[in-house]
C-alpha cells in the first residue's frame, strides 16, 4: 500500500497480522530495548502493550510480565 501524503511526498506503509505468540515476544522485546527505543516507535509499543495487557486476565498478565523480568 502506498500512499501519497498532502505534501507530494509517496510514504509507504504495510498491514501485518500478529499472531497472539508473536506479540506476546514483541512486548518482551520491546520491554527489554525500552531505552534504546526510538521515539518513532513508542506509540507502537504502547499499543502492542494496551493489546496484550487487555487480552489476558489479570493473574496472566502478571505472571507474563514478572516471567520478563
Amino acid at each position: 500500500f502506498i500512499s501519497k501524503n498532502m505534501s507530494n511526498d509517496f510514504e509507504e506503509s504495510f498491514t501485518y497480522n500478529f499472531s497472539q505468540e508473536e506479540a506476546k515476544d514483541l512486548v518482551l522485546f520491546l520491554r527489554k530495548y525500552e531505552k534504546e527505543l526510538p521515539d518513532s516507535l513508542k506509540d507502537f509499543s504502547l499499543n502492542l502493550h494496551k493489546h496484550i495487557y487487555n487480552s489476558m486476565t489479570i493473574d496472566e498478565a502478571e505472571n507474563f510480565f514478572y516471567e520478563s523480568i
